[in-house]
Order: C-alpha cells, then structure tokens, then sequence
C-alpha cells in the first residue's frame, strides 16, 4: 500500500456520512437524545454509571471511577480517544507510529511492547465488550452518552486485562420519539468533520438508533523531500442499535464500522548534535535540508510517508431477562480489527530502513451473569466469561544497509480466557455495607512463528496455561450529612504473555513472560454539598506490583536484544480528587487534580542509556562484562506527579429564544521522563493546555453554531522523546512525536436538530 493513498475516495464516504445525516437534519441536541432515566439524572444532578456491571449512582459505588457526559466532551473539545487525558488527571497517552504500540496508562501504569501478545494493562470496553488490543481503542468519538474511567485494578469483574484500570466507553441509547441532529465542524488548519443520528421507536416496545460519521484532515507537519503533508487523516463509521422489550425480556443489538487512514506518526528531529566535544564534525551523514531540529521542528525528509490503515467491525448482542428474583443477562460479541503500519524507520530520503507491519485479530466473548436487586440487605452478582482471540501478525524490515536489521517474519498468537466471578454485598446496617468479590481465571495461550529470512524458513512453536485468582474486599458507611466514605483492599493479575516480535526463537517459544500480580488499597469519600449543587470525590490509594511486564533490553544474551522482561516491583500511590458544581442555574464547573508517586521499587540490570557514567549509575558486570544500572528508586516514565484539569459550561439566556452558550477547559501536568531508564535528554517540562468555545443556541436546544478554540495559547509539547543515539555513531540524536494538538487551530461547529 502507497502512503499516497487516492482520496478520491473521500467523495463516496462523504456520501455515507450525508445520507445518514440527511435523515437528521434537525434535531433536538441534547434532550431528546437521552432516554428518561438520563434525563431524571440529569435533573437530580444525579451520575448514573454502570462501573460493577449494574446501574448505581456514582456517590454510591465505593471506588475511585469517573463519567465523563456528552457536554463535558465538548467543552473540553475532546473528539479522539487519545485526547481524554485532557479530562482524565490520572491517565496518560504514549504515541508512536504502531497504534498499537500506544500504551495507556492509569495512575502510572501501563504496558508498552513490540509483542503481538502482551495484553495491555488498561482495559478498554464499547458497550460492555472489551477489546482485544490496545490499537482497536484508538479511534474518533461519536455518538458517545458518557466515558467512564475506572481506576486501579479491576480484576474481580473485569478480567486479566484490567491490572491497572478500565476505560468503559457507552453508547447513546435509541430515544423514546423520532429525533435525529446532523452536526458539522471546519477548522482553520483543514479539518472536516461530520456526523448525523436519527434515532426513535418502532412501536412502544422498543426502538433504533443509527449514526454516522466522517473526518478529513489534511495534515500538519511537512515532508520536505516531496512537499507533502503529514498527519493527514481519512476516517468514517456507520453504527446501528436496536433494543426490544418482550415481557420481561430486553435485547440490545448494535453493529459497528469504521475506517481509519492516516499518514502521519512519523517522528521529527528535536535535537541533532553536528559537532563532537573535541570540535569536529559529527552526524554530517544525515540530510537536514529544510528541517531545523528543535521542539517545535514540524519538518521531516522521508523517502516513505507513512500509512496507518484501520478497519474495525464489533458486532454484539445483549439479552436481558427478569427472573423476579434476578436478572439474568448474557453478552454475546465478535469483533474484527485488520491493521497495516508503514514507516521509514531511519527518517531520511534513503531507503535505508523501512518496515511494514500488518495486523488481523478475531476476537469472540461471551459473557453470562445473574445479577440480584439491591432492595434487600444481601445481593450479588454471579457471572462466567469465555473469550477466544487470534491475531495474526505479519513483518517485514527492509534494511539494504544494515543487514543486521533485516526482518521478514509471519506469527499467529492464540488466547482462550475462561472466568468465574462473583461479587457479594451485605448490609451490616442500614448505613454500613461490605461487599466481597472474586475471580478463577484461566487461560490458555498458544504461539506459532516462522521466520522468513532463510530459504528454509525458521518455525518455532509453544504453548502454556495459567489460572489466576483475584479478589475485592470493600467497606463503606453513610453519614447522616450525605457523606460516603470507603475502604477497599483488592488484588490484581495480567497474564504470561510471549513475547511476538523480532528475534522471536525457540527459547521465546518455551519461556513465556510470567504474570505480573498487584494489591491495590484504596480510601475515599464522596458526596454532595451545597444543598446538591456540589458533589465531590476524594481517594486515596496504594497499589504494588509485582513482576510487571515491560519492554526492555535482554542483557543476559550474549548479542543483547530487545525483549519483553519482567522488570520486578512498582509501587504507585497518590491522591485524586474531582468535582462538580453548579452554582447557579446555566453555570457549571466541573474539575480535577490528582498527585502520583509511581516508582520502581526493584528493577535490577536495565540498560542503560547512551552515555551515562559509572557516577551516574551505569555499572559494568565483572562475569558478563555488559554494562547496566539499577532503577530502583526512580519515577516511572511518561506519569507525572501533579496534573489537574479545570472546566466550565454556561448557558444564559440573551434574547428571545437564544441562548448563549460558554464552554472552557484548562488542563496542566508537571513535567515528565519518557524513558523508562530515566535518560536526562527525554525529559519534557510541565505544560498546559487551554480550549474554549463561544456559541449560540435555541432555548430548547434544537440548534446551536459555536466558535472554539483549541490550544488557546499555542503551548508546545510532544507526547514522546526518543533518545536514538545508542544506535549511531556520534551524540546526541533526538527524536520526538508532535502531536496535532500542539497547534493552535481556531474552527466553527453548527448542528441543527429536531
């Protein structure tokens, strides 16, 4: 596939997205697209979330979760999932040119790996299915009723992949009466975007739902070598719901597509040192013609753009049936996601290093639970889980210079997920309950790999199991004040893994990467103030980890390589505190703050960076004669200590039946180390971001035209740096990924509903 992809192509999927939003073209925003128990919520100033697997009001569920509403989204111009770290203090994002190699991270914690098999430690879900891979999450927002993020280990309810966290993403409901919007933005900088929804009953038993959307960017960095843009982006997706009532019974269907193209995840030059410490010429080799290394350098010269090529289905079921006693619910889901990777691996007009990369993983789950009323002073939650997942990879590095480099390699890694779980509560009182919840899981993980380098290819195969037991303990009590305070203590799991990538042999094959294991304590309070103008939640936690999985260099080979290891002990600790208030009618703040003290604990034998001294911790090993350091004691990479985000939406009638419409969003973290190996030259300083809008819209929020913002103060700041001289020659080499937000762009958003 050529990065100079037709976008031709663009016509027809415009019409997709048109047609469905023509069958919208005036819709009731905001109103009319919630069902009633949202918009009863909404009144009460009440948080509905479904954070254990049923619906509670958010001060009432005793750990540390947010939801994030449709209007939040806006005012804080969130429209990618990437973006959510704006709103989310304890979440960070690493980006690179693989999306799926982007790890999230919770309060710290994340898995960043080249291997096919490494599960990440964040969990994300649409509509109470998880998802495979981390790159399958990584896609535009549309038609989203609420984001809710769950903080530390979630093992209990949700799996083996939730060791540090759950991203739960929930989809608008179909609406009680025909209602549809199309909305449209335009920037400055060229992006389009578009989306329709029409939505209503088909009888009085149930209803639909359909949406759209489509997304053209036309890229904000510069290939100077052939004068194109870079970060262009091509995306579009059609979703469809329909939920039923019979009797007792509830069924919830929705299909889901998209498409995703983009040319952009190429890094830049932040710093190229052209001359050594004794005065003469160094990295005289690379051409830097028309390209000024820096921070704000937005210039490459590549022979081969990019291309990042995404097609996604998630097809799911969920059948709801009301015993009296309980509810009996099973998820049904499939999902498929194909993903192809292309990028100049050595940033130059040469073809020196290129790789292709292409991803195709199939996915199907099951789960099945029994969930109890809580009007009684005991209640429960019975479920199992099956999930069955295959990814198959493809690699190809063309190296015609290094032929050290050279890769061509084809893998399949295979996963088979079998839980049981149950969380049980119990009123000691009217005020005090406690709840206790387990998880047996068990899984099976199989691997097939086949080099292609030689005329006889290289295969090697292996197979394992684990079974794993988590558990959650939780106490809490209600004071007469409305206060809710909360103790918890709960154990968490990520399972072995193989390590899938380049140099994979049958030493990989037999000696998976162990599971990594945590035990998370948490303390909170939540609650009201202000005669329920205001509500809040304070948390206090401390999680260790045990045998975390990260990539890493394997010094112990003779020829030391990159491999997934288990690097010891973390330990993350800190506080986190979010609010809400309204103060007045039309007017609401909403903020967030959290400190985190993420550190190694142990982490014996890293590598260490180039040019770090015997004083600064690097030691040579007497038996092996490699160099490494000891990491115990220092902060982990990309997790800052402070970072809080403030917020505001305000509505105020102006004259007749228009209103005026505010929204602003201010986010600040301290500064940062984005190598693992606390490498001096990968620091970032501390920054902030700001975006805000202006607007009009009708009294019954049947229309609404804004003006915004993003990144109102042209603040600089890049979401990784890498330290590339420890594969050259002559210091130093840095390199670093902008992301789009680190522009200032101005644009207009018009939606009309009825």
């Amino acid at each position: 596939m050529s990065a100079s992809r037709p976008w031709a192509t663009y016509a027809s999927r415009t019409a997709i997205a048109l047609a469905s939003a023509a069958l919208a073209f005036s819709a009731n925003v905001q109103a009319q697209d919630a069902d009633a128990e949202s918009e009863a919520s909404a009144e009460d100033n009440v948080i509905i979330v479904s954070a254990q697997k049923r619906d509670q009001n958010i001060l009432d569920v005793p750990a540390a979760i947010s939801a994030v509403g449709q209007d939040v989204l806006q005012a804080a111009q969130v429209d990618r999932f990437t973006e959510l770290t704006a709103i989310s203090p304890s979440l960070t994002i690493t980006t690179s040119g693989n999306r799926n190699q982007n790890p999230i991270f919770l309060r710290g914690i994340g898995t960043f790996s080249f291997s096919t098999a490494a599960e990440p430690a964040v969990l994300v879900m649409i509509d109470d299915v998880p998802l495979l891979l981390p790159g399958q999450a990584l896609s535009n927002f549309a038609d989203v009723a609420r984001i809710e993020v769950l903080r530390g280990p979630q093992g209990t309810l949700f799996g083996k992949s939730a060791s540090a966290g759950v991203i739960s993403i929930v989809s608008q409901a179909p609406a009680n009466q025909l209602t549809g919007f199309v909305e449209a933005s335009l920037t400055d900088d060229e992006e389009f975007r578009v989306q329709g929804v029409i939505s209503g009953p088909v009888d009085e038993n149930g209803g639909f739902r359909i949406s759209s959307f489509y997304n053209n960017f036309n890229g904000f960095l510069r290939n100077t070598l052939t004068g194109n843009k870079l970060g262009q982006e091509e995306s579009w997706g059609l979703r469809g719901r329909f939920d039923y009532e019979i009797g007792r019974a509830q069924l919830q269907l929705t299909a889901d597509y998209s498409e995703f193209f983009d040319n952009g995840g190429d890094n830049t030059y932040r710093q190229v040192t052209r001359t050594r410490p004794d005065g003469t010429p160094a990295n005289r080799q690379l051409d830097l013609t028309g390209i000024t290394p820096g921070p704000t350098n937005r210039n490459l010269r590549i022979n081969d753009e990019a291309v990042n090529d995404s097609k996604q289905l998630l097809l799911s079921s969920r059948f709801s049936l009301d015993l009296d006693f309980a509810t009996l619910t099973s998820i049904t889901s499939y999902q498929s996601w194909k993903y192809e990777a292309q990028n100049d691996q050595d940033l130059q007009p040469v073809r020196d290093s290129f790789q292709d990369t292409f991803y195709d993983t199939r996915t199907v789950t099951q789960e099945l639970r029994l969930t109890s009323p809580t009007d009684g002073a005991f209640d429960y939650i019975l479920g199992v889980y099956i999930a069955d997942g295959d990814t198959d990879r493809s690699f190809l590095r063309i190296a015609p210079n290094t032929p050290p480099l050279r890769q061509n390699w084809d893998s399949n890694a295979s996963v088979r997920n079998y839980a049981a779980f149950a969380q049980l509560g119990y009123d000691l009182s009217p005020k005090t309950l406690v709840s206790l919840g387990a998880r047996l899981n068990y899984e099976k993980i199989d691997v097939f790999f086949q080099d292609n380098r030689t005329a006889i290819p290289g295969i090697f195969r292996g197979s394992d199991s684990d079974t794993a037991f988590t558990g959650k303990l939780s106490l809490q009590h209600f004071f007469d004040s409305g206060i809710m305070a909360f103790a918890s203590v709960a154990t968490g799991y990520k399972g072995q893994a193989y390590d899938i990538s380049s140099g994979f042999n049958q030493r990989r094959a037999d000696n998976p990467i162990r599971s990594e294991s945590s035990v998370a304590y948490e303390v909170g309070l939540k609650g009201q103030a202000l005669d329920g103008k205001a509500q809040f939640q304070l948390v206090g936690f401390w999680v260790d980890y045990d045998d975390f999985q990260a990539q890493g260099i394997n010094n112990e080979l003779i020829v030391p390589q990159f491999e997934l290891v288990n690097v010891g002990k973390l330990r993350t600790r800190g506080v986190e505190l979010e609010t809400s208030i309204r103060p007045t009618d039309g007017l609401t703040v909403f903020a967030s703050g959290a400190y985190v003290d993420a550190q190694i604990k142990e982490f014996a034998g890293a590598n260490c960076y180039f040019g770090q001294t015997v004083a600064q911790g690097c030691v040579r090993n007497p038996t092996t004669g490699l160099f490494s350091q000891d990491l115990a004691g220092k902060q982990l990479n990309n997790s800052p200590d402070f970072k809080f985000n403030v917020g505001l939406i305000y509505e105020k009638p102006i004259f007749g039946d228009v209103e005026l419409v505010l929204n602003g969003n201010y986010t600040w973290q301290s500064g940062v180390n984005f190598d693992i190996g606390n490498n001096p030259r990968t620091k970032q300083p501390a920054y902030g971001l700001a975006n805000a809008s202006i607007g009009l819209q009708g009294d019954d929020k049947n229309w609404q035209v804004s003006l915004f913002v993003n990144n109102l103060f042209d603040q600089d700041y890049v979401t990784q740096i890498i330290d590339d001289t420890s594969t050259r020659v002559d210091p130093f080499i840095l390199l670093q990924q902008i992301p789009r937000n680190a522009n200032r762009f101005f644009g207009i958003r018009a939606r009309f509903g009825f």
